[in-house]
């Protein structure tokens, strides 16, 4: 099951239509599911109940005068077992290939799903957002609550609004996934500051490593907001790149850097 497999919310994301990913990963995921889907055989009675049973038979035959029972049923009861047990054991090896082959489509893939992938989304995504946010502002109210009454277009500007934000929340928490269970990380950039914000260091400026950033505790749509009438730049950086936006911060705090020109 998806919920079983790395990148639980990448996948997520992608099946409620926010952006795309690759065949190879869909299928590994889809190969895994089938997988998981394969039915069990029905457990077979203990052989030891077998064993009592022919155990009883026996001692009434002897009793009895008649035939004895046929000793092969247990061989048969415990045959059945180890068929029972194998079983198992090969549905849990099956499980345990399926997951590494989609670990191993996620590794060989995962610059591909953030440049070709989720980068593309998440910039159509925020750019519908601050259009969105500008019909918004433009009415002279930002707030869903203040809008009932508002014209068709102004009130459908705020529907964009809601639903860019549940797709830029979805992009967000698929990008957390790929850094924990893929280790796609800046080290440069161990709290993340630059891996979803641009220019963090304009809009925070501060030394102060547990100073809360002014959107603390927002909400999805509030932060969206804030970052759109704040100038906030949006992004989705390779490790790379958010190693340069850490590099940049550093030389803004340099003055004598910025008196050299470096």
């Amino acid at each position: 099951m998806t919920d079983q497999l790395p990148c639980p919310n990448l996948y997520a994301g992608h099946d409620a239509g926010h952006y795309t990913l690759p065949d190879d990963v869909l299928k590994a995921r889809d190969t895994h599911q089938a997988a998981a889907a394969l039915p069990f055989p029905k457990p077979p009675r203990n052989s030891w109940e077998t064993v009592g049973e022919v155990a009883q038979a026996t001692a009434d035959a002897l009793r009895d005068g008649t035939k004895l029972p046929d000793l092969d049923q247990i061989e048969q009861a415990r045959k059945a077992e180890r068929i029972y047990q194998d079983a198992l054991d090969m549905s849990d090896q099956v499980l345990t290939i399926t997951r590494q082959r989609v670990d191993a489509a996620l590794r060989t893939h995962s610059l591909p799903l953030l440049t070709a992938h989720l980068r593309p989304a998440l910039d159509e995504t925020w750019k519908t957002y601050r259009d969105a946010y500008r019909t918004l502002v433009e009415h002279g109210q930002t707030e869903p609550r203040h809008l009932l009454a508002a014209p068709a277009k102004v009130r459908k500007a705020s529907d964009t609004c809601d639903l860019m934000a549940a797709r830029y929340e979805a992009i967000a928490l698929a990008r957390g996934d790929m850094a924990r269970s893929l280790h796609i990380r800046c080290e440069a950039d161990p709290s993340g500051k630059y891996m979803l914000i641009r220019n963090y260091h304009e809009l925070h400026v501060t030394r102060w490593v547990n100073a809360r950033t002014p959107w603390h505790g927002m909400s999805t749509r509030r932060f969206l907001d804030y970052m759109a009438s704040h100038a906030g730049q949006i992004w989705l950086p390779t490790p790379d790149e958010q190693a340069q936006a850490v590099d940049a911060e550093a030389e803004l705090g340099n003055p004598m850097k910025r008196a050299a020109s470096f």
